[in-house]
């Protein structure tokens, strides 16, 4: 049995760990949405039920996390110990990280986002980088193994009550962003230059940069009072002016631009 003490106080604080094995999938996922959205400041993690298509094979998520800063998103599969890893999880999860989106996607985005505009949506879809998720109740050494093999991270969320039937969660695991959108900035033709918003996570300095066709070359990031400027140290930048760029990290740090977004 697990348990853990909260505070200095009677037995009241002594919260001892809820079976595993007794949730079901969907009250298991109501808990791991609670948990998220208490443990997960920087996202927003709302029910999801857009589908993704992948060889023919078309399946539906759980849950959706979207970072705040709209940098990157998860799809989320919520799984309970006992689920088929070879029949069941691992298919799920090869389907929405090697899929394409489904139009049920957009419309389930807007519901679980009433706040978002129709536009903000779509390019959560089409632009933001997405990766794959999958949440368990036991810890499985042999899960993760097989979920790196996917390119998808694994957390693992329990859950703890005490006397009074207060509840805490415990959260193992860590996210692996593997790319993430710094955002969206305009070039102009006559700097030769990018000019990007101040809150835009680039260094000032040199960078190695990988271009739209795919070239890595040297720009230098400048900031003014009002801007930062990526300037392309040799050669011209070829985009047009008033160009959309959208500026893209990778975990290994590199950063690519795709311009007019992604054409």
């Amino acid at each position: 049995m697990k348990l853990f003490v909260a505070g200095e106080g009677p037995s009241e604080s002594v919260y001892s760990q809820v079976d595993p094995t007794t949730f079901s999938e969907i009250q298991f996922e109501a808990e791991v949405h609670k948990a998220f959205n208490c443990l997960m400041p920087s996202y927003w993690c709302r029910v999801f039920s857009g589908a993704f298509v992948h060889e023919g094979d078309c399946r539906r998520a759980d849950l959706v996390m979207v970072r705040r800063d709209f940098a990157h998103w998860y799809v989320v599969e919520v799984e309970i110990a006992g689920h088929s890893l070879d029949g069941h999880v691992l298919p799920q999860l090869r389907c929405f990280r090697f899929g394409e989106p489904a139009p049920s996607c957009l419309a389930s985005l807007m519901s679980a986002f009433p706040e978002f505009e129709g536009h903000q949506a779509r390019a959560l879809l089409e632009h933001v980088p997405r990766s794959t998720l999958a949440v368990t109740n036991l810890h499985d050494p042999t899960w993760k193994t097989a979920l790196r093999a996917l390119d998808t991270d694994m957390l693992t969320v329990s859950v703890y009550r005490d006397s009074r039937g207060q509840i805490a969660y415990e959260l193992e695991g860590k996210l692996s962003v593997r790319r993430e959108s710094l955002g969206f900035a305009r070039f102009s033709a006559v700097h030769n230059s990018i000019r990007m918003a101040k809150g835009i996570r680039l260094p000032a300095g040199l960078l190695q940069v990988e271009d739209h066709f795919g070239n890595i070359g040297e720009w230098t990031v400048v900031e003014d009072a009002e801007a930062l400027w990526l300037t392309k140290n040799r050669g011209p930048a070829l985009l047009p002016h008033d160009a959309l760029v959208q500026i893209l990290r990778s975990i290994d740090g590199r950063i690519q631009l795709r311009s007019s977004l992604g054409v």
